[in-house]
């Protein structure tokens, strides 16, 4: 990884220096995002999904080479190019976004905004929108920029040693600024067309007055062509009877026509400028259409700050509670030192009575010394024994305990042995591959921005890449890695278990994972039984914790659990189930071997009793698993016929020890 790293930042250096293709530079670090990132979806493909979104015939030929030639998260690269940014983007692991189809940013964005595709953008400036955004600093290097807020919501992990390849993380406190400046802009352009409406419903009002005007003008005029269509009938009637006047008439009828052109030329002019009205009607109506909507998207904005303030008010009004709360409490507690003032001077006065009483007692006390003299001598007496008995107990159990161990050491030795050759092997593995890469290591840091020949040097590098087998020593190395550790693992689990088995009990109980302590038991003698005996472990998932002594425990269990790997001479089984009975917890330990005689049966518990041969035990194992189930509150019962096995079943108090 920091192999790559250190690539990159040749890269960025020879970029600089305008000696190495921008493309190139532009496919290390995409490949270096792709190897630093992952999520949860991408985990699930076959293929790493990349997507290039660009027109530049040089980024494409980079990006096909990448997919001929590396892997990413050990998965083949599964390459679109989209020359319009118009696919299903759905399933995609990365997408670059090339400065040539920047246009496309953002409705890219909003197809991929509920999946866990990275967007890599380039020379993109809205940084509220960005995941990762690749630009050129002033000096002419290749930088980056990060949104971590983004990156988070897209449930996507990076791993923090991205900023190791000269990456900076966006400020959020800028961003905010901003947003609250084109909040107080939105503020004032709201305030502005509130004004605008207001005047134009003004202009609209004195229009709709003068429109009325107009009508009812309008409505005289068409009242008096009405009256002069009357008299035309009534000249036009009177022609006949009036012939010797018509000279008369025809003058006045052209008086009258005349009069007609001239109301037919107000009335055009009036229909005329009702027109005009209605257009300046119409265009008003559209713009204050679009101020309504512009008005509506305000006030949802509006909508938000209220809910914000709600917000505010309810922590406001929880912090006057706390307050009111903290009062109340104060004055509680004035209350009980008052009450508590008068009780202690009731204590006063009886102190005072106990004294009196405590002078009648002093009389009596000679006798009662002389006579706990006595007792105490006796005492002192039992103390001593008690003490010498506890001390040999003690004694007795632990060298019980090591003899145990000094039984199953030789097979710890073995189980240790194992995953301890597999870490030196690895170790001598990793130390080969580091040799075949250290003389390309050694080149690369000799690498200077200044040095002459620098294209020779990176062909020199490529070179003995080929010749150490480089690529094939990176893969390998985080392959050996994990063997090493697991190794580790395992012989660390192996101490784990020897340790709390070997840990010398405390004076004071501890909680226990019953289902851990017998696992501790069956890795201590897994050399004995590992080659012919079945384990089934019936482990209850739900098991409390157990308040305990947890050395005792686990003793108890090794005791049980060794003599039914002695009991099982050729191939068997053992079963080990624990459950949850009421306050209690129940382990039973079942074995398939030859079982227990019923004429023995009572006497496996006594201390010193053994079936086995000389040599073989003490006789101690069984008495003093015994004493430990019965110091914790517990019982043991022995189930067992000859020919059909045994079954040992311990119970215990959960939370109750003596």
């Amino acid at each position: 990884m920091r192999a790559s790293i250190l690539l990159l930042l040749c890269f960025t250096w020879l970029n600089s220096s305008a000696q190495i293709d921008r493309s190139e530079v532009l496919g290390a670090y995409i490949f270096n995002f792709a190897k630093l990132s992952t999520s949860p979806q991408q985990n699930q493909y076959n293929s790493y999904n990349l997507f290039v979104v660009t027109n530049n015939t040089d980024i494409i030929e980079e990006f096909k080479q990448m997919k001929a030639h590396v892997r990413i998260h050990d998965k083949p690269i599964n390459l679109t190019i989209s020359d319009t940014g118009k696919d299903d983007f759905s399933k995609a692991c990365l997408v670059f976004i090339a400065s040539d189809m920047m246009e496309q940013y953002q409705s890219i964005f909003k197809k991929t905004t509920n999946t866990e595709a990275l967007l890599i953008s380039e020379n993109f400036d809205d940084k509220k929108s960005i995941l990762l955004n690749l630009y050129e600093a002033a000096d002419n290097t290749m930088k980056f920029e990060m949104n971590k807020g983004n990156i988070h919501k897209r449930n996507i992990t990076i791993n923090d040693e991205i900023l190791l390849m000269g990456g900076t993380i966006v400020d959020l406190s800028e961003l905010y600024v901003e947003a609250q400046q084109e909040l107080k802009s939105s503020d004032i352009k709201m305030d502005e067309f509130e004004d605008s409406v207001k005047v134009l419903s003004k202009v609209i009002g004195q229009s709709q007055n003068e429109i009325s005007h107009q009508q009812y003008e309008l409505e005289e005029q068409k009242e008096i062509i009405a009256k002069q269509s009357t008299e035309k009938k009534q000249l036009t009637s009177d022609i006949n009877k009036q012939k010797q006047q018509l000279t008369s008439i025809l003058d006045a009828y052209k008086q009258n026509e005349d009069k007609m052109l001239l109301y037919n030329d107000s009335l055009l002019r009036a229909l005329t400028l009702l027109q005009s009205y209605q257009q300046k009607i119409n265009t008003n109506n559209k713009i204050l259409q679009q101020q309504q909507q512009e008005i509506e998207s305000n006030r949802a904005i509006l909508n938000q700050k209220d809910k914000t303030i709600k917000t505010q008010r309810l922590i406001v009004f929880a912090f006057i509670i706390g307050i009111t709360t903290n009062l109340i409490l104060v004055f509680l507690l004035l209350k009980s030192l008052k009450d508590k003032k008068k009780r202690n001077k009731q204590l006063k006065n009886q102190k005072q009575e106990l004294a009196k009483q405590n002078e009648v007692l002093m009389k009596n006390s000679n006798l009662i010394e002389s006579m706990m003299d006595e007792i105490s001598e006796s005492n002192e007496e039992l103390t001593a024994t008690l003490e010498e008995n506890k001390r040999m107990q003690h004694k007795l159990v632990q060298s019980e305990k090591m003899a145990s161990l000094g039984v199953l050491s030789a097979g710890i030795a073995h189980e240790i042995n194992n995953p301890i050759n597999f870490v030196y092997a690895g170790i001598n593995s990793l130390l080969r591959d580091f040799e075949d890469i250290k003389p390309v290591i050694d080149e690369v840091s000799l690498l200077n921005i200044d040095s002459e020949n620098l294209k020779e040097k990176i062909e020199l590098i490529k070179q003995l890449k080929e010749e150490n087998y480089f690529d094939e020593a990176m893969e390998a190395i985080p392959e050996i890695i994990n063997d090493i550790k697991l190794g580790a693992d395992r012989t660390a689990e192996i101490v784990k278990g020897l340790r709390n088995f070997t840990h010398m009990d405390t004076d004071h109980q501890e909680t226990l994972n019953i289902n851990e302590g017998l696992d501790t038991s069956l890795l201590l003698l897994k050399n004995k039984y590992k080659n012919h005996i079945e384990i089934v472990k019936n482990y209850s998932p739900s098991l409390p914790d157990l308040l305990c002594f947890p050395g005792k425990i686990n003793q108890a269990f090794l005791n049980i659990l060794a003599n039914a790997v002695d009991a099982i001479e050729e191939k068997g089984k053992i079963t080990i189930t624990t459950n949850k009975e009421d306050d209690y917890i129940e382990i039973s330990i079942k074995d398939n071997g030859p079982g227990i005689p019923e004429e023995i049966q009572s006497k496996i518990f006594d201390p010193f009793f053994t079936t086995k041969s000389v040599g073989e035990g003490t006789g101690l194992g069984l008495a003093i698993t015994y004493g430990i189930i019965t110091e914790h509150n517990g019982t043991i019962n022995v189930i067992s016929n000859s020919n059909d096995g045994s079954e040992f079943i311990i119970k215990l108090p959960i939370n109750h020890l003596p």
